[in-house]
């Protein structure tokens, strides 16, 4: 059975209480977690959890039976899971603003989860453990996209899988069907992608119209090299405000793009790697945009060719001009100016 040992340097008065949330499509594990007190020692099951609906009454239920079973209840934390964490964290939210929810990267919770050595995983063993990593870790609650850039995250979302799905229907096309049915259907599939992915890039620009602040940004960013339209709102759609960075190295991260690093002793040292632990959907964009900057005569360009001159591999290059362009982003919305190509942006000697 695992316990908890609470070290000697533990204080009464850092008492908190989470809630840890295992979310699925209909419903949700919670458990109780209260930082102990000095020295006590806690069977892990004996941390109350109960399963509940995920509906908004399911909410308002397990918040309702958390605070039974600790009045002092502080705050929740669940994995990331799309749809089904947001709205529960808006159920939340509505239910007690006091208590307000935070949703981690998966990978965070997975790791935490081993690093308490639980010999056994199920739903309610993991909401304990979400419930103990928010008392141990604090994390900051969810901050939800604003109803445009929702909106916008969703179009542009389904525009980048209607072209997939139209390069693999091309694909198709392309060695030849022997059946006449088949290559008319793959004639028709196509011809009609294309119309939704145009209807999708129409229903972008007209909310972007609608959202003047969004459009402000996204035409200071247009005419970066190498980043085309798609890119700009993919990013916009995705983060946000990029001003909300307080420094660049921030967001770098918060995109995955932060190299990372494994070195212990003399022998081991392990090739950087990306962290990956942001959007997929903007490292595909960036990667793009950057495959076109490096071909063009700009600062982008020159920073490929002296890496690649300095002995680096074109792939890690190419992620330094996407950490790059997704930098002189942020700068450009900080600074309120379009982009200026005769502009030279050289190098810093720190990061920002």
């Amino acid at each position: 059975m695992n316990t908890t040992v609470i070290p000697s340097t533990a204080s009464s008065l850092d008492r908190h209480c989470w809630l840890g949330l295992d979310v699925s499509k209909q419903q949700f594990d919670a458990a109780v977690w209260t930082a102990p007190v000095l020295g006590e020692i806690r069977s892990w099951r004996s941390v109350p959890t109960r399963s509940f609906p995920r509906t908004a009454a399911g909410a308002t239920a397990c918040l309702a039976w958390a605070r039974e079973c600790e009045p002092r209840l502080f705050g929740a934390v669940m994995e990331a899971t799309g749809k089904y964490s947001v709205e529960l964290a808006q159920w939340f939210e509505a239910a007690d603003c006091a208590v307000q929810p935070a949703i981690i990267n998966p990978r965070l919770a997975k790791a935490f989860a081993e690093s308490l050595g639980l010999s056994n995983r199920n739903d309610k063993a993991d909401a304990r453990a979400l419930a103990r990593y928010g008392v141990d870790r604090q994390p900051a609650p969810f901050a939800p996209h604003k109803p445009e850039l929702a909106q916008l995250r969703d179009l542009v979302r389904y525009r980048q899988a209607l072209v997939e799905e139209r390069t693999s229907e091309e694909n198709r096309a392309e060695e030849g069907a022997a059946a006449a049915t088949v290559r008319r259907t793959q004639a028709r599939r196509i011809a009609q992608l294309n119309r939704d992915v145009l209807r999708m890039e129409k229903e972008v620009r007209t909310l972007l119209k609608a959202a003047p602040p969004i459009q402000r940004d996204v035409n200071h960013i247009d005419g970066i090299f190498g980043v085309g339209w798609v890119t700009v709102v993919t990013v916009l759609a995705e983060f946000g405000d990029l001003r909300r960075f307080t420094r660049a190295r921030q967001l770098t991260a918060f995109a995955g793009l932060a190299p990372k690093t494994h070195d212990s002793g003399t022998s081991v040292h392990k090739k950087p790697h990306l962290s990956k632990n942001g959007s997929a959907h903007v490292r595909r964009a960036l990667y793009l945009s950057a495959l076109a900057a490096i071909r063009g005569a700009n600062d982008f360009s020159e920073m490929y060719r002296r890496l690649t001159d300095a002995g680096k591999k074109p792939i890690v290059a190419i992620v330094a001009v996407m950490r790059k362009l997704l930098v002189v982003m942020r700068a450009i919305l900080i600074s309120g100016q379009s982009y200026d190509p005769s502009h030279r942006h050289h190098p810093r000697t720190t990061c920002g």
